[in-house]
């Protein structure tokens, strides 16, 4: 069986940066669907691999179906702090497209990944930071 990334690179870099992020959101979803599925259908073992009855059971590397695709979020996140902040309507922009890419972390958080909390954190506060220093 052959592992599918999402989003798929031939799909990443079309667009603008606001049909990007959107793209990456619809990605997140489809791989967040996937990832629950395989979850729900395994079979967990009785007993966790190291023996301990209280422990839950992982899934495997190998029974894994689909990846989501880091460098294109990144690159992604890369260029949305590359945006100018010199006017309000360029600040504007960067909070809304911080605001769209934690929404993004905040799907992949729901496929089983609760570390991303604190990515998706981050974000809302350099959010935050960046449309509060428009008043100054």
């Amino acid at each position: 069986m052959s592992l599918v990334f999402y989003p798929h690179i031939e799909d990443s870099n079309k667009g603008s940066l606001e049909d990007r992020i959107e793209m990456l959101i619809v990605a997140a979803d489809k791989f967040k669907a996937v990832t629950l599925d395989v979850s729900t259908k395994a079979e967990p073992a009785p007993i966790s691999p190291d023996g301990d009855p209280n422990k839950k059971n992982t899934i495997a590397p190998r029974d894994l179906q689909a990846a989501y695709n880091w460098a294109e979020i990144a690159a992604v996140l890369r260029e949305v702090r590359e945006i100018l902040e010199v006017s309000p309507e360029g600040k504007a922009r960067k909070g809304r497209l911080l605001t769209k890419l934690s929404e993004i972390y905040e799907v992949l958080r729901g496929a089983k990944m609760p570390k991303l909390e604190a990515v998706r954190l981050a974000l809302v506060g350099e959010k935050t930071q960046v449309l509060g220093s428009s008043g100054s």
